[in-house]
């Protein structure tokens, strides 16, 4: 049984319910929806659904696809379902539309306030594939490297950030699930002048079964905060230095 919502979809019994309506679908348009079940968070492209709906069969138009999925839609609206099941990504594909505070309980913050925490944080980040090569670069990530020029699109990532070199082991298992997470603090700065003196980078894996997985991995200008505890052990050092001369004479 998966569940979205207020929406449940029996894969033994092959029925759909919304609340306590039924939600009569035709066998493509219940593969359609399984698979966007499945995947709840994710952008489905053509191909994407192609694969996994239309394997083995006859390659559909993309004009298929759409009167699928509007089928799909009006499915739902005879039962009273609130919006669109299925919402177009400009440009991407599919996904199903996020479900409202109200069914989930969970406030999530949007794009954009997650986009202003990490720029007021000063935190840009690399979305890697599962061979560590570049996939995504953020606007301000290459201020993070030791050699702006060798962060590249579709380059392995320790070509920029030599602190990755003996990581891989530890990257790998990330993308393989795992384990969940790896952190490192206080990086000192290397020979990009322009880089800040110490970082902190977080590596986080968002993993998926049949889509490709990938790890995110964060950069957070650290300099600030190592300044800090370098004054607060430079202090400490300096009271014990004279504790010892005091117990001295």
């Amino acid at each position: 049984m998966l569940t979205y919502g207020k929406i449940s979809f029996d894969s033994q019994s092959c029925t759909v319910y919304h609340e306590d309506s039924q939600v009569h679908l035709n066998p493509k348009e219940y593969a359609l929806l399984e698979l966007f079940i499945r995947y709840p968070t994710h952008v489905l492209s053509y191909d994407a659904i192609i694969d996994r709906v239309w394997e083995g069969d006859s390659i559909p138009t993309r004009s298929c696809i759409r009167t699928h999925i509007k089928r799909l839609r009006r499915a739902f609206n005879a039962v009273d379902y609130p919006g669109e099941i299925v919402e177009n990504v400009h440009g991407l594909g599919y996904r199903l539309a996020p479900l409202s505070t109200s069914e989930t309980g969970v406030i999530r913050p949007p794009a954009g306030v997650l986009q202003r925490f990490f720029k007021s944080k000063a935190i840009e980040y690399l979305v890697l594939d599962d061979h560590q090569i570049v996939q995504y670069l953020s606007p301000g990530v290459t201020q993070y490297s030791d050699d702006p020029t060798e962060v590249k699109l579709n380059e392995a990532a320790s070509d920029g950030f030599p602190e990755f070199v003996g990581l891989e082991d530890t990257f790998q298992e990330i993308l393989d699930g795992e384990r969940d997470s790896f952190e490192l603090h206080g990086v000192g700065k290397g020979t990009n002048s322009a880089r800040p003196d110490y970082i902190n980078f977080y590596a986080v894996g968002d993993r998926d079964t049949q889509l490709a997985n990938r790890l995110f991995i964060f950069f957070e200008d650290a300099s600030d905060q190592m300044r800090s505890r370098q004054r607060l052990v430079q202090r400490s050092n300096e009271t014990m230095l004279l504790l010892e001369r005091l117990q001295i004479t």
